[in-house]
């Protein structure tokens, strides 16, 4: 990942007191969700792979779904 998609992913999201966990990464996932952007929800996967795959399970079915459908791995 480059350092400008970096910077890009930095602002969605705002490491808390022990970094990045699901409480900062479901309302990032949820915001790409609804905006339909699906190269912002690859790039946070990408830069927060094991939280992110986490993170899943406490999304709605249908948000799960949508991920599933538009992000191949």
């Amino acid at each position: 990942m480059s350092e400008k998609q970096t910077k890009e992913v930095d602002k969605l999201v705002k490491p808390g007191r022990f970094g990045v966990t699901n409480k900062q990464l479901i309302p990032a996932i949820k915001e790409a969700i609804a905006a339909g952007d699906v190269k912002r929800l690859s790039m946070l996967k990408e830069q927060y792979l094991y939280t992110f795959e986490h993170s899943l399970r406490y999304l709605k079915k249908t948000e799960r779904q949508y991920i599933t459908d538009h992000l191949k791995s």
